[in-house]
Formats: C-alpha cells, structure tokens, sequence
C-alpha cells in the first residue's frame, strides 16, 4: 500500500529533525505528530521512499535526497513559520500551536507560505529556537506586504513597539537583556540609530550595538 503523502511529509520531517540532532539511525526515528501514525511500520515506509528517490538508505541509517531535502526543508518552513504566526500573533499555547502547525505544515502553499514569512518580518528560528529554513526566492509582492513584526531596527526615532520574540545569538546575551526589562511583550520606544541604539523600556534608558538591537523584533505600536 502507498504511504499517504502527508505521512511521507512527517517522517521526511522526522529525518530532518533527527539529522538536526545529528542522529541518522532508522530505528532511531521518531515520527511525532498529531495523525495516525501508531501503525505505521516506519522501516517499510524507507525502502518505498527510497524506491521514490526521497531519501538514501545506507545500512541503518537514512538520508535525504536532493528531491527529499527540498521537500522536507518546505515542510520544516511551513510547520516552524505557523507556529510563530500562532505564538506571536494569535497569542496560542505551545501545545496547541505545535498540534495546529502540524497540520498547517500539509496545506499551506508556497505562496501563503512566503507572505506568512514577510508578515512576520521574517523571522530566522521558531519559538523554540530551532532555525526557519529561508525561501529560495522572495515573493514579488514581499516588499508591498507590512510585516506585523519586523527588527527593532527598522523603527523609525521615537516609535513605540511592543516585543514580540528575540533572537540572541547567545543565551548570556538574552538573560542580559531580560535583566533590563526586554521581554516578549514588554513596551519600548527607540530614541537614537547612531552612534548605537538608544531604546527606553520603563525608566531605563539603554544603549544597544547594532547586532543586538538586530536581534530584537518588535510589533510597532505606532
């Protein structure tokens, strides 16, 4: 029987998750998601999509393709920017983000994809940090799309936002601004670009270099 397609998107998923976790042994592979997958005989599923060209099957562990890595990077963009839009934007829990993305993952097109990823201001990790694979081609209408979160940077002197989510390149980094108030929802305002940014949370003034500030995205209140 042909695997449904949308299990051959999960363990695709899998793989690229495992790899992520530097693990490529089959019997390690963990197909986690909210459809019926407790009958699924994940080696068997392997040998058919390897006969597909989806993925390479050397020993016990498993690979993805050319085809395949395109496909499960599509999948892996999908899932990770509709749990951002739901977190961020519609203010869903992690779990229930993470069940509805699951499902989003197999629905959404390239084309609602990209304009989630411009609305969003296009983030680069998921709530959790894992890294958002990048579209190949931006989409033409992009640039006439205002993202409803975009880098603190691109406030204009004197605009409120409110953050939304960071993305420090070090986790030290994060608890120093988290020590000053710079949390997901907190209220600031941008009062310089140069020499460096000036931003007020509160009655705390602080200065940020341009890595960190863009690091930091905003909802303009504004």
């Amino acid at each position: 029987m042909k695997t449904a397609s949308h299990l051959v998107d999960e363990i695709l998923e899998a793989i690229w998750i495992a790899r992520e976790n530097d693990q490529s042994l089959i019997l390690e592979l963990v197909v986690d998601c909210p459809h019926d997958v407790t009958d699924l005989n994940v080696p068997e599923c392997l040998i058919e999509l390897e006969s597909e060209g989806l993925v390479r099957i050397s020993g016990e562990n498993v690979t993805l393709t050319e085809t395949g890595e395109d496909r499960a990077r599509n999948i892996i963009r999908r899932h990770r920017l509709a749990q951002r839009l739901l977190m961020d934007v519609l203010d869903v829990s992690e779990k229930e983000s993470e069940e509805m993305a699951c499902r989003f993952e197999h629905i959404l097109s390239e084309e609602v994809t990209d304009k989630v990823d411009a609305f969003l201001g296009h983030p680069t990790v998921d709530p959790n940090g894992k890294p958002i694979p990048p579209s190949d081609v931006q989409p033409e209408m992009a640039d006439f799309i205002k993202p409803l979160v975009q880098r603190m940077t691109r406030l204009a002197v004197g605009q409120r936002a409110r953050v939304a989510f960071m993305t420090p390149s070090f986790h030290k980094r994060f608890d120093r601004l988290a020590a000053f108030g710079i949390n997901p929802g907190a209220e600031l305002s941008l009062h310089q670009k140069k020499p460096a940014y000036v931003v007020r949370v509160g009655e705390t003034e602080l200065a940020l270099d341009a890595d960190i500030a863009n690091e930091i995205f905003v909802r303009p209140i504004d």
